[in-house]
């Protein structure tokens, strides 16, 4: 019963905060717009030459609405959980919160739990919308894309527990957005393109393996992007490394952040 209050108490946090709602907001005028877009003559008309390849035009709209909702995920969401756990460790809430008899580890793992479900419902409405208004407007319905609300809300809880590590740390929301959107922007998808773009001008064995070290100690966002793609449009996967590496960083920085907790002194 605690657990779910826990939950629910950062469900309701989030909407005070007016961030989600602000996320539904933009997701409605997106899908509004979309709505609006795909009525346009212009696309009836690429529709009708499409012909037998009606499917790959289907596919190029949600791939299209993946990466809108990628960086909705990234920015929106993001900036709407970093206070979470800083807001947390403040005098009076964490004593409060540390009093109720629940253990420390579930306090950190509700905080966890409702924060994805937070955004696993922002994805359902805004994908799931995008899906229908595809699938009936073109007459192609492609279930695999509602695989990207599972793929993105992964994405987002593997940056999630880094969010909640540093709040653990460090009680500092601004420093979380600073490190993950450094980490999301500019160091994984470099290290994602390593071969075709670092090691283009880095031809050190020892530095190259310290960069492929580090490509497979961190998250990888666009590589999860990547397979999401593949996913949907129905192409074989190379390799689930990604994946499985990704979970092993969230899992390693959860259970950090509940091991921080439960030592620290409040």
């Amino acid at each position: 019963m605690i657990f779910k209050t826990i939950i629910s108490g950062v469900i309701k946090e989030a909407i005070a905060k007016k961030i989600f709602i602000g996320f539904f907001i933009l997701s409605t005028l997106i899908i509004l717009g979309f709505l609006a877009f795909v009525g346009f003559d212009s696309v009836e008309g690429i529709a009708t030459m499409a012909g037998d390849d009606i499917k790959q035009l289907v596919i190029g709209f949600e791939g299209f609405m993946l990466g809108v909702s990628y960086l909705l995920l990234i920015t929106f969401c993001l900036i709407g959980v970093s206070s979470i756990i800083p807001s947390m460790l403040e005098k009076g809430n964490v004593d409060l919160l540390l009093s109720k008899p629940v253990s420390r580890g579930q306090i950190i793992l509700g905080k966890f739990t409702g924060g994805l479900l937070l955004i696993f419902l922002s994805l359902v409405y805004l994908i799931g919308a995008v899906w229908l208004i595809v699938s009936i407007k073109f007459g192609y319905w492609n279930p695999t894309f509602l695989m990207s609300i599972i793929m993105l809300t992964f994405s987002f809880a593997v940056i999630y527990s880094l969010v909640i590590f540093i709040g653990i740390t460090t009680q500092s929301s601004v420093l979380s957005i600073i490190i993950n959107i450094f980490l999301i922007f500019l160091i994984c998808p470099l290290l994602a393109n390593r071969e075709t773009v670092l090691f283009q001008f880095i031809t050190n064995n020892v530095v190259q393996f310290i960069i492929n070290f580090f490509y497979y100690v961190l998250p990888k966002p666009s590589d999860l992007q990547t397979i999401t793609v593949k996913i949907i449009s129905g192409e074989k996967i190379d390799s689930w490394q990604p994946v499985v590496t990704s979970a092993l960083f969230l899992i390693t920085f959860l259970s950090a952040s509940i091991y921080i907790f439960k030592k620290k002194d409040y």
